[in-house]
């Protein structure tokens, strides 16, 4: 077990310049920080959206970008042949997801497929989804009381 009082080890592609400085900043700079770095690697970062294009088998009808996560609807690949199944559309609950060697990738969660597509709002978080819906993927409500939008 380590101790916590301990200083981490910082990583070898990091300035020693850059870390001395971090080691001086007491913790609400050190927050400040932080919260910089999080912003200035999201502006760096490919948008959702297209990592999900690109990834995506089948063809992609709507993405909504919730921040944390994205719910796709999209026609699966034809099982008998190339091209679409466009008589199905199916739902998604995609989020990016850490690995253990420090990279990223998008997991995807199969929600159900859509046969109406005539939306309506959970009577207990408000979100957005289908007529259909089992659950809420926004609030996680089973059987979710609606209301008609």
């Amino acid at each position: 077990m380590s101790d916590s009082n301990e200083d981490p080890k910082a990583p070898n592609t990091v300035p020693d310049a850059l870390i001395q400085h971090i080691d001086s900043l007491a913790l609400p700079e050190l927050k400040s920080v932080l919260s910089y770095v999080e912003r200035r690697i999201e502006t760096l970062r490919t948008p959702i959206e297209e990592e999900i294009e690109a990834a995506a088998a089948g063809e992609v009808l709507k993405i909504e970008d919730h921040g944390a996560y994205a719910l796709v609807r999209k026609h699966p690949p034809n099982p008998e042949g190339s091209g679409v199944n466009t008589d199905q559309v199916s739902l998604y609950h995609v989020r990016r997801e850490q690995r253990m060697d420090g990279t990223e990738s998008l997991h995807w969660v199969y929600l159900g497929d859509v046969h109406n597509a005539e939306q309506i709002r959970c009577g207990s978080c408000g979100g957005m989804l289908d007529k259909e819906a089992a659950f809420c993927p926004h609030c996680g409500a089973d059987n979710p009381d609606y209301t008609e939008t």
